[in-house]
Order: C-alpha cells, then sequence, then structure tokens
C-alpha cells in the first residue's frame, strides 16, 4: 500500500469539505447569519440600556452620602424654578387707553389746518376731541408721573403726565384737577381731573376733552397710539 503524503492527505480532506458543502452548505451558511443577526442584537441591546443609565454627578462614599446627594439635587432644582418664577412678567404690557369715553368729534392733524369757528382761524390739531359731559372724570391714558398741573393760556387747565418709553400725554380744557400735583406716581385708570370747556379756540365744540400724545416731545396721533400702531422711534 502506497503510502499517503501531507498533500494527498489535504487534497482528501479539501474533497471530503467539498461534498460536504454540496449536500449542506446552505445550512451552514444560514447559521452563520443567524449567528450574526444574534451578536448584533445583543450589542443593540446593551448599548441601549447603557444610555438609560442616569448619570451620577459625584458619589459620595460617606454613610450619609446618598441623602446629601438627594439634598443638593433638590436644592438645584428649587433654585432653577426660583429663577424661572422671577423671569415671569408681573405687569401687564406698557399700553395707552383712552382717558374718557367719547365720541371723537375733531381729529388729529398736523399737516393740514382745520378751521376753528370760535378763533376764526384755520390751525393745525395735534391730538383728538373727545366729547363728554361737563364734568366728567378723567382717567390717565397711562401709569407714569404728573409733569405739570396749571392754566395753560388758550390751552385752559391742563395736566400732562410723563410715561414709559418717551411718551407723555397731555389733557387739555379741564374743569377741576384737584386729585393730583407735579411729581406724584399714577396708574393707569386713575382718575386725575374732570373734562371741562376750557380751551379757548375749541369754544364751539362744547364740553370735551382735549387730548395729545407725544413721544420724544413729537405729537402723534393718538387713535393710532390706542391700538399701538404708531412708529416713531
Amino acid at each position: 500500500m502506497q503510502k499517503q503524503t501531507f498533500w494527498d492527505k489535504m487534497r482528501a480532506a479539501y474533497q471530503r469539505y467539498d461534498r460536504m458543502m454540496e449536500k449542506q452548505g446552505f445550512y451552514v451558511v444560514l447559521g452563520v447569519c443567524v449567528l450574526i443577526i444574534v451578536l448584533s442584537a445583543v450589542l443593540t441591546f446593551r448599548q441601549r440600556k447603557e444610555a438609560q443609565i442616569p448619570v451620577v454627578v459625584e458619589e459620595v462614599q460617606t454613610a450619609g452620602g446618598n441623602q446629601e446627594a438627594q439634598r443638593l439635587e433638590g436644592a438645584l432644582i428649587a433654585s432653577q424654578g426660583a429663577m424661572q418664577t422671577a423671569a415671569v412678567p408681573t405687569e401687564p404690557p406698557f399700553s395707552f387707553a383712552q382717558p374718557v369715553s367719547g365720541v371723537t368729534i375733531r381729529f388729529y392733524s398736523v399737516d393740514e389746518p382745520q378751521f376753528f369757528a370760535s378763533a376764526n382761524a384755520w390751525q393745525v390739531h395735534p391730538g383728538i376731541d373727545l366729547q363728554t359731559d361737563y364734568g366728567t372724570p378723567v382717567k390717565a391714558s397711562a401709569a407714569g408721573t404728573v409733569a405739570y398741573v396749571g392754566d395753560d393760556g388758550n390751552m385752559g387747565l391742563c395736566v400732562e403726565l410723563t410715561h414709559h418709553d418717551g411718551y407723555s400725554t397731555y389733557y387739555a380744557g379741564l374743569s377741576s384737577a384737584d386729585y393730583i400735583r407735579a411729581g406724584d406716581p399714577v396708574h393707569q385708570g386713575q382718575v386725575i381731573a374732570h373734562a371741562g370747556d376750557g380751551v379757548l379756540a375749541e369754544g364751539e365744540d362744547g364740553p370735551h376733552l382735549h387730548f395729545e400724545v407725544r413721544r420724544h416731545g413729537i405729537p402723534q396721533d393718538p387713535l393710532l397710539v390706542f391700538l399701538g400702531l404708531d412708529s416713531i422711534e
């Protein structure tokens, strides 16, 4: 019997492997694929589990360490909540309201003069006239500070208030203004005076409030200011 060499043994082994693969190769490949899928699923599960583990800021080795860490965490949450609460506005947005209820009988006009029968003259009108009964309470159009109370010549008894962001309001032709004096703070809707008919040039219009709004000294249309549509910066 001829002795097999090493290469003869290798050739025979390969032939056995080749015959096995012809018969069972599909199942071997399928087993390898299943093994790869199982390994991938295990690795994905471990990664997700590690991602869900909460981060511990600091591990305290003392006997009461866990309680101390909980107290520190609670204090941090409480301080963050207090900061958020402090950031909430405590006052409504700044705005203007009509100082008396009444029909507008003369509109704002600084570009085209209007005719005033009592003065027999054409004049610009840097405000609006609100018709109302004599003695009707006049309210502050917005929160601010009293800048002036007194007789202003042809405009009669007047009150001027200063407000936020360069605004000021002017109330003219009043019958009385005994509630306030210069320097007093006022809130929106506070009664500051009573309506009258003291504007000389507007005598033919009867009792009403002459009302003006200025921003940085420049007249604004009060009706646009009420709507928040004035755009002078």
